[in-house]
């Protein structure tokens, strides 16, 4: 094989989309490997020319959201497995467009290239392009940066975007030298590398994240477990909407009569977080009413804050709304809102009986007398960065911990439990605090 087409095989688009594929795979499949997300800007960077950086993008999409054909066949088994093997290449290319569309902007040169990283990094990680931006390279902030927060997010959008910078300069260097050296053809002239100094600024500011990363991984220490939280998860199944209102209220019951055993069974002044949607759909009447009026009796008896997932039914004229949240009983009385529900399975604001999001709700939410501030990360959105980091941003006072209520019965494997898991973790040792969790499903939280 001559030069000029090793080149070309090497470089083209397929070589690039296939090793995006096996990025996506060992980062965001079962494997959830987060520390070689830093490749994603490494391969970014180093493809050579916009069609395989968009082939890399695309790959790295597919390789990542592959559970997802099992999300669609599990939500709609009448339709799988069609829907599924359809779904997948379809979120992997809406999440793929913002990359594609900013990716068309400005020349092939390593500083455009490093801009256009930090651009579509950014329009990703807020509203609305945040509800499904899923499987963001932001997430190797919790790796290299712990306890640092908001500020972490901004390094790891400052190290993706610097590093791919520097590899497209490394790119570029080096098929300039193959023309020099006359191994190359001069119709592949590639965009200019950065200027010496440039590029030597450029290797010490990444070289500074270097020392700051691994000092901060050297000195960081995981919180301990709040000894007055327990999050419990518990094998029943969550209710869909069309089982009707005394099924709702069966549930209902159910947990009045649970809460009355197990909260004999711990210490008191305790907040127990059970799953998201456990108690079913929620409208105020006066069955539910007394129900809940007794199990608000049991839990303030004992000076307890009871925290129960429940769909909180609203409605306005001939349209409903609900709300996907924790209501809470016992010492506290309150609702506190997921601020992300899952697009298309619950969040369909052009339908009626959507659940609502809430995108503009910054800051904690605040639990108990004392007004312990606190941030919450609902099943879906603990994917996505901006739920979580909403709760960071115009806070008087920063989030003691992270509650995350899931709701995994409908899942047939243990695929998509499992990489939320680790992003929890992950998002976890980002903000540096502890993460009680309260799952539903049937194979292990």
């Amino acid at each position: 094989m001559t030069p000029e087409r090793k080149d070309r095989w090497r470089y083209s688009w397929v070589t690039f989309g296939s090793i995006g594929a096996a990025l996506g795979f060992i980062t965001w499949g079962n494997l959830g490997l987060f520390p070689f997300l830093l490749l994603f800007a490494v391969g970014y960077g180093y493809a050579t020319g916009k069609i395989a950086r968009a082939a890399f993008v695309f790959g790295y999409f597919m390789g990542g959201s592959w559970i997802l054909a099992g999300v669609f066949n599990a939500f709609w088994p009448h339709d799988a497995p069609l829907l599924g093997i359809c779904a997948w290449p379809a979120i992997a290319l809406l999440l793929s467009l913002p990359w594609w569309l900013v990716g068309l902007i400005g020349a092939e040169k390593p500083q455009y290239v490093g801009l256009r990283m930090a651009g579509t990094l950014i329009i990703t990680s807020i509203p609305p392009l945040s509800t499904w931006s899923l499987l963001s390279p932001l997430f190797l902030s919790g790796v290299y940066f712990p306890g640092t927060g908001l500020a972490g997010l901004v390094l790891g959008l400052i190290t993706l975007s610097l590093l791919s910078a520097f590899t497209a300069h490394i790119a570029a260097s080096r098929r300039a030298h193959q023309i020099t050296m006359h191994y190359l053809p001069n119709k592949h002239t590639p965009s200019g590398p950065l200027h010496p100094n440039t590029a030597r600024l450029l290797a010490g500011f990444l070289l500074s994240i270097l020392v700051t990363a691994l000092l901060l991984n050297g000195t960081y220490t995981p919180p301990a477990q709040p000894a007055n939280i327990r999050g419990v998860s518990l094998p029943w199944k969550a209710l869909p909407f069309d089982l009707g209102f005394l099924k709702n209220l069966e549930r209902q019951n159910h947990i009045r009569q649970w809460a009355q055993q197990y909260l004999k069974t711990i210490p008191k002044h305790q907040i127990v977080i059970l799953p998201e949607g456990i108690g079913g759909y929620y409208f105020p009447n006066f069955y539910t009413a007394g129900l809940l009026d007794g199990i608000q009796r049991i839990v303030k008896a004992r000076q307890d804050t009871l925290l129960v997932g429940f769909y909180d039914i609203s409605q306005s004229g001939k349209r409903w709304s609900y709300t996907d949240a924790l209501n809470a009983y016992g010492l506290h009385r309150g609702i506190f809102p997921s601020r992300q529900p899952c697009p298309l399975s619950e969040w369909k604001p052009w339908e009626n009986g959507s659940a609502q999001a809430f995108w503009w709700r910054l800051g904690p939410d605040y639990l108990g007398h004392q007004k312990q501030p606190f941030a919450m990360a609902v099943c879906y959105s603990e994917l996505l960065v901006w739920p979580l980091a909403s709760y960071f941003i115009e806070a008087p006072r920063q989030p003691e911990w992270i509650l995350a209520p899931e709701n995994h019965d409908w899942e047939k494997t243990a695929a998509e439990n499992a990489i939320q898991t680790k992003a929890r973790k992950i998002w976890g040792r980002l903000y540096g605090l502890p993460v009680v969790t309260a799952n539903d499903f049937p194979l292990g939280a």
